[in-house]
């Protein structure tokens, strides 16, 4: 049997008493079965309840629905409210039909005698509705603002709520020219309180929506946009063999959840929805391009769990109280960060661990960015915001940092526990946007990508190394000086001062204040000096190498013929080659990108970056020194103005390595370097250098090429 609303006879006492806690759990209690309040619920409700405006921001699943569903429970009267999609309206009308409150909505798809029976409801002298929902198209009609009117003047008119309130702002993600015109309500219902909701917009968005719907005095309640259930992830497909295998199996592995996949092109929804079910994935498309009968089966068929996965354009899901959303899919990048919140937020509404992926292209980039510009109101003062919008989300995929922190960062807050990949796996997110960055320059011609570091908030816009001075300082114990003494410095900065438990970034910071010292006590040491790279740092790095090295080859096996030592020298001087001139900034930055290769590195690709090492160890060595000998730093510029390393990226072994003149050319594994990053469309022309035609000669070292 159906509930009826809790006694509300006593129309005469005070509102404070109506918007007492006691009373409003109650009513939550009887009607919707929930033991308590969450977040800011309680205070938004005690608000509208007492005739204040409120402008509330809630993360999507927050319970927004709560806040002007008890008011309509707790007074008599009618709460009205505006909403954007009529799907939205009639789910949320079944729903609380079926809770035993009186609901109704009004809209053109409606029959004519359906829309009368409500209309006479609302003429007659005490109406049973307590929710009506509406259009804002229809609230723009003469007739229907007659029939506000009308039940102002007669007292039953007691909130106005308006959902998705972001709509109203031209500065929103999903701006809607008939909100617009809710401005008109304060004009003709002054004293009904105003309710605004919404579950993402960014701060000029919110005071956007408050001027338009001219609040007087609101209270504004914002709840934390931090979602800690979903994890998030971000998939490349530039460096995938077939990002629809890749989806499915990722589905399969899951188990038999529910998700929501979203693809900007109506095609795209049906081939990929076509390729689910081929691997035994119950799947349907929806989008505006099918009948209406069609789609309501197929939203039917995935509310009833019937159909486990919905693969939709954007416009799907505002509104559907789903809450057993397990996974949310991009398969196209998204317009703009509050978008992609809005949508990847409709996945574990119920609380309960759920997960985000987004699939990375560069082709997909390419063509949002032309959709963009390309769009219609160049001229409006807004017309730049959608390129600045969709920047945050290009930074969002390409960056190394914490993917949380950069979702919060846009709504003002930073929080994150290893709920994104970029934080629980960031070598293997580092190793990806390497491969990323080669990958897209062979398929798409040295097409720009932007890959930042997220932890150098002070050079922002500015492009640099995959590298996470905090990971990276994470377990190595080594501290680098710079100064011409260097062991006596390197020997007082290793005491308390620079614990193991600091950061690389704070050991830095004392670096740099120590490194400062010394040269304001040495006024005529000259810039390049500043910026040399100091026999104290290199022995550093190469313990740092060493450190990494050894426990690689002892879990490798058969790389007996390694000798950690020499390899760990091999490598930094291999770095040391590449940026001596260029200085100690991008030295370090090459010594850390090796380091993290270090990690990831399989036997092969190992056993071919250290051929040298490897070949030497198998010759008899009489003498019993060390095969590997550095370089003096003269010779080392010599070479290097010879075969113009930083951009030809040929590598040339030093004089005392001995090469069999017999054996052929060995490619070595890419290492991604900063010039890499920097000259992108250089690299177009580079590849045609003649180094790679020079043969082997008796009388000089061989050359060996690395692979681009």
């Amino acid at each position: 049997m159906d509930k009826s609303p809790l006694p509300v006879q006593n129309v005469h006492r005070s509102d404070k008493n109506v918007a007492g806690k006691e009373a409003l759990v109650k009513l939550l209690r009887w009607h919707f079965g929930h033991a308590d309040f969450r977040g800011k619920q309680l205070e938004a409700i005690q608000a509208v309840v007492s005739g204040r405006d409120c402008f509330c921001l809630m993360p999507t699943g927050g319970g927004k629905s709560i806040c002007y569903q008890i008011p309509a429970l707790a007074k008599p009267g009618i709460v009205l409210v505006v909403s954007p999609l009529i799907a939205l309206m009639e789910n949320q009308v079944i729903a609380l039909k079926e809770k035993g409150i009186a609901a109704e909505y009004l809209s053109s798809t409606q029959p004519t005698h359906v829309r009368n029976k409500i209309h006479e409801d609302l003429d007659s002298g005490k109406p049973s509705v307590r929710l009506l929902y509406v259009t804002p198209e229809l609230i723009a009609t003469k007739g229907f603002m007659v029939k506000l009117r009308k039940l102002h003047s007669r007292g039953l008119l007691n909130l106005i709520a308006i959902d998705e309130a972001h709509c109203i702002s031209s500065w929103g993600h999903d701006f809607r020219p008939s909100y617009r015109q809710l401005s008109t309500l304060r004009d003709s219902l002054a004293d009904v309180p105003v309710l605004a909701l919404t579950a993402t917009a960014a701060p000029k968005v919110q005071k956007d929506v408050m001027d338009s719907l001219r609040l007087r005095n609101p209270l504004v309640l914002k709840s934390s946009f931090n979602r800690p259930n979903i994890f998030y992830e971000v998939r490349y497909k530039d460096i995938l063999e077939n990002a629809y295998t890749d989806l499915c199996n990722l589905l399969k592995s899951c188990g038999n959840v529910c998700a929501i996949i979203y693809c900007l092109e109506r095609t795209t929804c049906d081939d990929l929805s076509v390729h689910l079910s081929s691997t035994g994935i119950s799947s349907a498309a929806y989008h505006a391009g099918l009948n209406s009968k069609l789609r309501s089966t197929v939203l039917d068929d995935w509310l009833s769990s019937k159909k486990q996965v919905i693969v939709a354009t954007v416009a799907f899901g505002m509104g559907i109280d789903k809450k057993d959303v397990r996974m949310v899919c991009h398969f196209n990048m998204p317009k703009s960060m509050e978008s992609f919140y809005q949508e990847s937020g409709r996945a574990g509404r119920d609380q309960l661990p759920s997960r985000s992926v987004l699939y990375y292209g560069v082709e997909d980039r390419k063509k949002m960015e032309f959709l963009l510009r390309n769009s219609e109101n160049k001229k409006s003062p807004s017309s730049k915001k959608p390129i600045s919008d969709f920047e945050q989300i290009v930074k969002y995929c390409e960056g190394s940092g914490c993917r949380r922190r950069k979702i919060l960062e846009s709504f003002g807050e930073e929080q994150c526990k290893k709920t994104c990949d970029a934080c629980k796996h960031p070598n293997q997110v580092a190793h990806c946007l390497e491969e990323l960055m080669t990958t897209a320059s062979r398929r798409h011609n040295s097409s720009r990508v932007f890959i930042t570091s997220s932890n150098d908030k002070n050079n922002e816009g500015q492009y640099s190394e995959f590298w996470n001075r905090n990971e990276d300082g994470s377990n190595s114990d080594e501290e680098i000086s710079d100064s011409d003494d260097g062991a006596e410095a390197g020997k007082s900065l290793t005491g308390p001062k620079l614990s193991k438990k600091l950061g690389i970034d704070e050991k830095l910071v004392l670096l740099e204040r120590a490194e400062e010292k010394y040269y304001e006590s040495n006024k005529q040491v000259k810039k390049s000096e500043r910026n040399a790279i100091s026999e104290a740092l290199r022995e550093s790095s190469k313990k740092r190498l060493l450190d990494e090295l050894t426990p690689v080859l002892q879990l490798l096996p058969s790389v007996d013929e390694i000798d950690s030592q020499n390899a760990s020298e091999f490598l930094e001087n291999e770095c040391y080659r590449k940026y001596s001139k260029a200085g100690k900034s991008f030295y370090y930055s090459q010594i850390a990108s090796t380091v993290r290769w270090l990690g990831t590195a399989s036997r092969d690709e190992l056993m071919t970056r250290l051929s040298p090492v490897v070949s030497l160890a198998r010759e008899e060595e009489p003498s019993g020194e060390s095969m590997l000998v550095t370089e003096p730093a003269e010779k080392i510029e010599e070479e290097d103005a010879k075969i113009h390393t930083a951009e030809s990226r040929v590598y040339e072994p030093t004089q005392q390595l001995v090469v069999s003149p017999s054996r052929s050319p060995i490619m070595l594994p890419q290492i991604p370097s900063f010039s890499e990053f920097v000259n992108r469309r250089k690299m177009k022309h580079n590849t045609s250098l003649d180094n790679s035609s020079e043969g082997f000669d008796d009388k000089k070292p061989a050359k060996i090429m690395k692979l681009q």
